[in-house]
């Protein structure tokens, strides 16, 4: 069905990114009573998309770098971002839930604008080898290994893969929020990446 592309106003002061537009809306494919929408942002994405890429876990992640398009497997659904501002969603509930999980979205996009943009901007190629090379076993190393099940998992080494996969934040680890001792994991992921994985001072 189409859709009369009603615009929603976000950030008014966004650096990027300041409104959305729903253009159109379908019934979803793949869930019923569902449905899958067209959005629009009002600036282009070409610039911010290969560093929002790294802004999420690689578990939730699926990134075409030659055609910039990035798919994020974000809030139940599948999420994907064009370097036009063409934005796809499946498995909303309507159009307040789109707007919700494109909020979310576009003050990623704004952050990562700021920071690309910025004295000294992370360079993202570094991050993604970096990340590329962290296993689960890695990052077990580096946890208190109490397997305390605080976190919702039976195992360490269960939180480790489920970090990896996205499915669960760093934070979660309340033996590491308590200790505040995060060294090792500095030295083995660094800021970036502790950030991307849900880690919060």
């Amino acid at each position: 069905m189409e859709h009369d592309g009603s615009t929603h106003d976000i950030f008014p002061e966004g650096e990027l990114v300041k409104r959305v537009s729903i253009e159109e809306i379908r019934p979803c494919i793949v869930a019923e009573n569902m449905i899958r929408s067209l959005l629009q942002l009002d600036s282009k994405l070409e610039s911010v998309i290969p560093a929002l890429a790294n802004k999420y876990p690689p578990g939730k992640v699926n990134y075409i770098k030659e055609k910039k398009i990035l798919t994020l497997n974000i809030a139940d659904r599948l999420v994907t971002l064009y370097p036009s501002g063409k934005i796809s969603m499946n498995k909303t509930v309507d159009e307040l839930d789109a707007i919700s999980v494109v909020r979310d979205i576009m003050g990623q996009i704004n952050e990562a604008y700021l920071e690309l943009n910025s004295y000294n901007p992370t360079d993202y190629s570094k991050v993604n080898e970096k990340l590329s090379g962290i296993g689960p076993l890695a990052i077990y190393n580096c946890l208190p290994k109490t397997d305390c099940e605080r976190c919702g998992e039976a195992t360490c080494m269960a939180f480790s893969i489920k970090l990896l996969a996205g499915d669960i934040n760093l934070n979660q680890c309340q033996p590491l929020n308590e200790d505040g001792d995060v060294s090792c994991l500095n030295e083995l992921l660094g800021r970036e990446i502790m950030l991307m994985l849900g880690w919060r001072d």
